[in-house]
């Protein structure tokens, strides 16, 4: 079954991530402290603002009632580059404060599930931003017009 999504995106002036850690961190009197995975499946917390219309209030408003106490489906931006939909659960009360002539910012306490990452997909990105000094785009173009412009050039007289 799908998960109802919240349509409304939250502000991004003020936005702050507190992103799960699934790393336990032991300190010790001398040297390194020690570290060990806690868990597979840590939350991360956000606390988002939503500045509405009237009619974005009402809808606001009438979905955390309707969904209340269950998980929903919200869009935001964790530990990836672009925002995306997570499975999320609002785990204190709704504040609304009224900022202008029928406006309101609504804002809640969320968490929200991490997703899963392919490490070996991870590992790649780290190795093409250390070989192109965080140039990316830099290094595929060159990438680019070698498959592209220089082998045709150089195979056309075989």
């Amino acid at each position: 079954m799908d998960l109802p999504k919240l349509q409304l995106r939250p502000q991004l002036n003020g936005y702050g991530v507190q992103l799960g850690n699934d790393v336990i961190t032991t300190e010790v009197e001398h040297g390194m402290p020690r570290q060990r995975l806690q868990s597979v499946g840590v939350v991360h917390r956000v606390s988002p603002t939503y500045r509405c219309t009237k009619a974005q209030y009402q809808y606001l408003m009438t979905f955390l009632r309707a969904y209340r106490a269950q998980a929903v489906m919200m869009y935001h931006q964790f530990d990836e580059i672009e925002p995306s939909w997570y499975e999320c659960r609002i785990v204190s009360d709704v504040s609304v404060q009224h900022v202008g002539y029928q406006v309101y910012d609504v804002s809640f306490d969320v968490v929200a599930k991490s997703t899963r990452h392919n490490i070996d997909q991870d590992l790649g990105f780290l190795a093409t931003y250390e070989m192109s000094q965080g140039e990316q785009d830099i290094f595929f173009n060159h990438l680019e017009k070698l498959v592209n412009q220089d082998l045709p050039n150089a195979t056309r007289g075989l």
